[in-house]
C-alpha cells in the first residue's frame, strides 16, 4: 500500500507528460541546459534514451530582457511564483495616469482584465491548497494504517503512531481542510512543518 506522497513523487517530464530517469546537464559557452532523459524499448528490443529539453538551469537571458521578466526553464519549479513576484514589481515602473482618450482607456480596460485574472488566480491558488491539505490529511492516516499493519508490536512504531494520530486529531479539531480559507498563514504553516517532521522520522519506514 503505498502513501500519496509516494505517489506524488514519480519523476514526470514536464514537457511530454511522461515518466523520466533523470535529468542531464549539458553547459555550452558557460550557460547549464536542462534535459529530461527518457529511457524506452523500440521493437527491436533494443534499449534507447530520448531527451527532452527543459530550457537553461536560470531564466532565459535575452528573451528576459526584451520583456522586462525572467523566463525560467521547466525544470524550475517555482518558476509561476517568480513570474508573479516579477509581474508585481512591473507597477513600479508605471507612469501616471493619463488623460489622453486612447491611453485613459487602454489603462482602464486593462485592470479590469487585471482584477479578473487576479481573481481567477487567487481561486485557483485557493483550489491547489486544498489539494495540498488534502494530501496532507489522506497520507497522515495512511501512514499510521501501514505502520500499525507492517510494525503491530514495535514499540518505537507505537510510539510515532501515537505521535500521529494525536497530529490528526489536532487537524479535525480545528478542522483544517473546512477552515484553512480564514486561517492565517501562520497557522497553516505550523501545520506543514508538523507534517514535515512526521515525514522525516517515517523516512526509516519508506512512507
Amino acid at each position: 500500500m503505498m502513501s500519496l506522497s509516494q505517489i506524488s513523487q514519480k519523476k514526470i517530464c514536464p514537457r511530454c507528460g511522461q515518466p523520466y530517469r533523470w535529468i542531464y546537464q549539458e553547459t555550452i559557452h558557460g550557460r547549464t541546459y536542462l534535459y529530461a532523459v527518457h529511457e524506452y524499448v523500440d521493437k527491436n528490443g533494443k534499449k534507447k534514451r530520448k531527451k527532452c529539453y527543459l530550457g537553461p538551469a536560470d531564466s532565459y537571458e535575452y528573451v528576459s530582457k526584451t520583456h522586462g521578466l525572467a523566463f525560467y526553464g521547466l525544470d524550475r519549479k517555482d518558476r509561476y511564483v517568480r513570474y508573479l513576484e516579477e509581474i508585481i514589481n512591473l507597477f513600479d515602473f508605471y507612469e501616471p495616469v493619463s488623460t489622453d482618450l486612447e491611453e485613459f482607456k487602454r489603462d482602464f480596460e486593462n485592470m479590469i482584465k487585471m482584477r479578473s485574472l487576479v481573481k481567477r488566480i487567487n481561486n485557483e491558488v485557493e483550489n491547489r491548497l486544498r489539494k495540498i491539505i488534502e494530501t496532507m490529511i489522506s497520507d497522515v492516516k495512511t501512514s499510521i494504517d501501514v505502520l500499525k499493519r507492517d510494525h503491530p508490536d514495535d514499540p518505537k512504531v507505537i510510539k510515532l503512531v501515537n505521535e500521529i494520530k494525536n497530529f490528526d486529531e489536532e487537524i479535525e479539531r480545528i478542522n483544517l481542510l473546512k477552515n484553512f480559507v480564514i486561517l492565517r498563514d501562520e497557522i497553516i504553516r505550523s501545520y506543514v512543518e508538523k507534517y514535515l517532521k512526521l515525514k522525516q522520522k517515517l523516512k526509516q519506514f519508506n512512507l
